[in-house]
Order: structure tokens, then C-alpha cells, then sequence
């Protein structure tokens, strides 16, 4: 079980009033500490406080109340003799979409060992019956959804468990009638289209189309099967034109009941890892071929492209939102691919129809999933990989900053490399590391500029570009490389100039190891023997003070800018 736990506070204010979320957070004396002071000392007000744990396995929360005050038993009277009748009432009800979705929540267990979807057991007597016959499912399925139903109609458990008995016993009467009078189509030789066109000479045409699909979905076991059976229908109704246009709403709702289901989806695109799913669910949704997933897969993705599946869009669409928001890593053990999948799965969700991506929705998604990789563990495992390279470090840091959303995540990510900078390793490593003094120099420099052209706050850039600064100027101070440079047997404007080249050609970082060195610079040029050659008229000398006076307001500039 994950160790993904929050704490929800839950008030209920009087006798007739309901159970209302007052908060939730991650620390567990914060919500006693709301529940408590939420109470107070009113004689009619109940709290409780529940400990949610989530289970990355079954993908659920478990619930555990640790505190509870107040008289919190209070109940709504239940009406004597209330004896309303459910929702559904007649066979016909269990048809629509808020049923069918009721019914998926109440049979899930049953529905994943049979491999069907609610759409399916609906119009297939053979399923209807065997679901009848098991008799403790189908009951027990009753049962959770006639408590929630008397519970909001105030009425008596037993009366709707009764009620909600005889339809499903209707129901399955009507299949086996239906069954048995053999008067409704089955799927053709010729194919879905032609199926169709007989059908509209049924009385009921819109049932008996979907009656053949279910019949036709029957022969399959595999998810893969019905999902390669159904893309064919919808490549049957693009073959036979504006004859079977109408078809493909019934096609898609059963296309998308089948990919709402989390294991039927995971089953047709494959993969071990989260990731791998989640990018083969998006290259379906964007209708792409280069899904490297089942041919199931392949087969929806390219029926995708019709643009005449939108409910099967919005479920994948809804599949991947989830899972982008979900806090389970999507390479665990790969922290550059992960990095590397964010960013493709960014650039493939804002180029699609806003209406299934829209642009709040996605940086929503996007900062959350930002979050999830900022953990210490993953930030560690990142370092890990630069197999002690502080440089590389600093420089993957950096890269890492343009791959994530949110401002909370970049302040996060900031503090990361504050760490990695000040810390004794990283100047140790650039002073006696094993490549060239200035090499290694040149990149904090580099870095510096990075730090500049990111995305950091401006507290934050402040921040990072100073402690570069500093970083160089103790290196440079350990290493003696100025003073070495300076004491070299060359003319003094020539040294003078070498120095200002590292300025210049961005080999040092700007701020006090600019500073020193243009000091050092100008003090060689005021030094008596260059003065000498000035007054000469050395044209090689004043041709070098004349360039250096130009780097040194070049540097000017870019400080200004900085």
C-alpha cells in the first residue's frame, strides 16, 4: 500500500443538516485542530475527522475515521409506510447512460471476471441469465445500490431491494423473449453496414442495431477481439457513406463503455509501465499510427480519425487526465524518460481539439504531474545519474526547469539547486576536478546565463545568478588561476587583455569575478611600464587599451542587463 495519505474534516451542523468536507490536508493534528475549533461549544454540532490512505494496487482510498465529537448519530426520521419507487421502474430505464453507468459501479467485480461492459450484458440474453443464476453478485449488487437509493428517497431498504429485484428480473424476461422470437438481426457476412440496413426495417431499429453488435461481441472473449471487431464496424460505416451516418453513435457508445473500463483499456494498449499505457492512450486519442501498442490499438487510433467517435475521445481524454493527475510515477525507475515522455505528452495534448484538452485543464494536469517528480527521491535519483559531476548536476537542473509547470514547483526546484551550488562537494569538485581549470569554470558561467534565460521567479534568478558568481570567485580563488595569469612572462598589455578575454568571451561569470578582473586590468594598464609605451605612441599598445576599453563596456552593458 502507497504511503499517500491525507486527513478529510467533516461537519454536520444541526439534526437535519448533512455531512459537509470542511478541509483537507496532509497533517494530521491541522485537521483535529479544524475539527475541534469547527465544533466549538454549539450542543447540536457533530465533527469527524478520517484518515484517507491510497492504494496505488486497486487504485482506491481507504478510509479509517480517527476522531469523532458530538452527537454525531443524528438521522433525518424515516416517513412511515414511504414506499416511493425507484428511478428505474421498467426495463427500459436500465438503458440509459446514468443507469448503465449506476450498474457499472454496482457489478464491477462480475463484470471484469466476464469480460463484458454494462452496454453489452444489457442486450444479451445469455449474459442476463448467467448473471440471474449467480445468484450473490447480482444481489449483493442490489443491495449497495438500494441503500444509497433509500437513503436519498427516505425510504425503506427493503421496498426498493424488492423493486429493483422484480425489474432485473423483467429485464432478463424481456432478453429471453426476445431471444426466443428470433426476430432481431445478427451481424452479416457483409458486414456491419449491411446489418444495419436490414435493421432499420425493424420496429425497433435503434435496439435491434445494438442487439446484433452485443450478439456479435459475444463470439469474443478477449478485449483486444472486441475492441478490433468494433474498429472494423466503424471502417464498414466510412465504406458504405451517408446511408449508415447515423450508426456511429451507437458504434461509438460502445466503443467508449468498453475503454471507460480501466482494465479493458490496459489490456488493448498494453505496456508494463504507466507510462508506456499513457502514451500509447494518447497517440489513440489524437488518432495516431504510430502507437506502439497492440493492433487493437492501432486499429481504434486510425477509427479515431473519422472524427465520429466523441464519446470515445472524452473517456480517453478523461483516462488521461486522471492519470496525469494521479500520483503514481509514470517511469519509476527512469527519471530522464519520464522528463522526456512529459514533454512529448505536452505537445501532442495542446495540439488537439480544446474542447478535450482545454488549456487550464492541461497546465492543471501538467503542474501536478510537475509535482510528482520534484519529490526528494526523484531529484536524488536524477543527481545519482551524474554519477558525481557537479556540473552536470547544475546543468540537468537547469534542463530539468523547462520540462515543469507551476510556480509552487519552480520555488521547489530553485531550492534544489541552491543545495547543489553551496554545497562544499561542487566547489571541491570544480577546483581539483579532474578537467582543465578554465573548462570547468566556463561552465558555472554557463550555467549563470542559464539561470538568466529561465523561467525561475525574479527572486529566485537573483538568487541563483549571485551564488554562481560566488561559486566562481571561490574556485578561482582556490585554484590561483588570476594571480598565475597576471605573474605569466608576457608584456603587460598582453596580460591585461588575456584577462579581459575571459570576460569578454563569457569564460567567468558576471558580478564580482567581473569586477575583480577589470580591476586587476585597470591596474595594469595604469602601471608605469604601459604608460610608457602609451606615451610612446605604441600603436600595438594603444590598440589593446582601446579594445579592452571597449570589452570593459561591453561587460558594462551586459550587467545592466543582468
Amino acid at each position: 500500500m502507497s504511503a499517500n495519505v491525507h486527513y478529510e474534516v467533516y461537519e454536520k451542523k444541526h439534526q437535519k443538516a448533512g455531512w459537509n468536507l470542511v478541509l483537507a490536508c496532509e497533517d494530521r493534528q491541522e485537521a483535529l485542530d479544524v475539527a475541534k475549533e469547527a465544533r466549538g461549544s454549539s450542543s447540536s454540532c457533530s465533527v469527524r475527522v478520517s484518515k484517507e490512505s491510497f492504494d496505488e494496487t486497486n487504485d482506491i482510498f481507504h478510509s479509517t475515521q480517527i476522531f469523532s465529537q458530538g452527537p454525531e448519530q443524528h438521522k433525518r426520521k424515516m416517513p412511515e409506510n414511504n414506499r416511493m419507487d425507484p428511478p428505474c421502474s421498467s426495463p427500459e430505464d436500465l438503458y440509459s447512460l446514468h443507469s448503465r453507468r449506476t450498474l457499472g459501479r454496482a457489478l464491477a467485480p462480475w463484470l471484469k471476471r466476464n469480460n463484458i461492459s454494462v452496454i453489452e450484458l444489457l442486450y444479451r440474453p445469455d449474459m442476463a441469465e448467467n448473471l440471474e443464476t449467480a445468484g450473490f453478485d447480482r444481489q449483493h449488487a442490489i443491495q449497495k445500490v438500494a441503500i444509497a437509493q433509500a437513503g436519498s428517497q427516505e425510504c425503506s431498504v427493503q421496498h426498493v431491494v424488492r423493486r429493483l429485484t422484480e425489474l432485473a428480473d423483467k429485464a432478463t424476461l424481456r432478453l429471453r423473449k426476445i431471444e426466443k422470437a428470433k426476430t432481431f438481426p445478427k451481424i452479416q457476412k457483409k458486414g456491419f453496414a449491411s446489418t444495419y440496413l436490414q435493421a432499420q426495417k425493424h420496429k425497433d431499429p435503434e435496439f435491434a442495431v445494438r442487439y446484433a453488435l452485443a450478439d456479435g461481441l459475444g463470439k469474443m472473449k478477449r478485449w483486444e477481439d472486441k475492441a478490433m471487431f468494433l474498429s472494423s464496424c466503424v471502417s464498414d460505416i466510412l465504406v458504405e457513406g451517408q446511408g449508415c451516418k447515423n450508426s456511429f453513435k451507437i458504434v461509438d457508445e460502445f466503443i467508449s463503455e468498453i475503454l471507460a473500463l480501466p482494465h479493458a483499456l490496459d489490456q488493448i494498449v498494453g505496456g508494463s509501465t504507466l507510462g508506456e499505457k499513457l502514451d500509447r492512450i494518447t497517440d489513440m486519442l489524437i488518432g495516431s499510427d504510430s502507437t506502439s501498442g497492440s493492433d487493437a490499438a492501432k486499429t481504434l487510433a486510425t477509427a479515431i480519425t473519422s472524427k465520429s467517435l466523441p464519446n470515445t475521445q472524452s473517456v480517453l481524454a478523461a483516462r488521461v487526465f486522471r492519470d496525469l493527475c494521479g500520483p503514481r510515477r509514470l517511469f519509476p525507475d527512469d527519471f530522464a524518460k519520464e522528463v522526456e515522455l512529459n514533454r512529448w505528452l505536452a505537445e501532442r495534448l495542446t495540439a488537439i481539439d480544446q474542447a478535450l484538452a482545454p488549456v487550464d485543464r492541461l497546465a492543471e494536469a501538467f503542474t501536478s504531474r510537475s509535482s510528482r517528480l520534484l519529490e526528494n527521491e526523484s531529484i536524488q535519483n536524477l543527481l545519482d545519474s551524474c554519477k558525481k559531476n557537479s556540473a552536470e548536476e547544475i546543468r540537468q537542473l537547469l534542463v530539468f526547469e523547462e520540462s515543469i509547470l507551476g510556480d509552487q514547483n519552480k520555488k521547489k526546484l530553485a531550492s534544489f539547486l541552491r543545495a547543489t551550488i553551496g554545497s562544499h562537494k561542487t566547489r571541491t569538485w570544480f577546483a581539483h576536478g579532474a578537467g582543465k581549470p578554465l573548462i570547468t569554470i566556463g561552465k558555472i558561467a554557463h550555467s549563470q546565463r542559464a539561470v538568466r534565460n529561465s523561467s525561475f521567479c525574479e527572486t529566485d534568478q537573483d538568487e541563483l545568478f549571485v551564488q554562481l558568481d560566488l561559486l566562481c570567485a571561490d574556485v578561482l580563488g582556490d585554484t590561483k588561476i588570476l594571480d598565475k595569469l597576471e605573474l605569466r612572462d608576457a608584456p603587460p598589455i598582453e596580460v591585461a587583455k588575456s584577462l579581459m578575454k575571459l570576460v569578454d568571451g563569457g569564460i567567468v561569470t558576471i558580478g564580482r569575478v567581473s569586477d575583480d578582473i577589470c580591476r586587476r586590468s585597470l591596474n595594469i594598464i595604469r602601471s608605469g611600464k604601459v604608460k610608457s609605451a602609451l606615451q610612446r605612441g605604441d600603436k600595438t599598445a594603444i590598440s589593446t587599451v582601446r579594445e579592452i576599453s571597449t570589452m570593459i563596456d561591453r561587460l558594462k552593458a551586459n550587467q545592466k542587463q543582468a
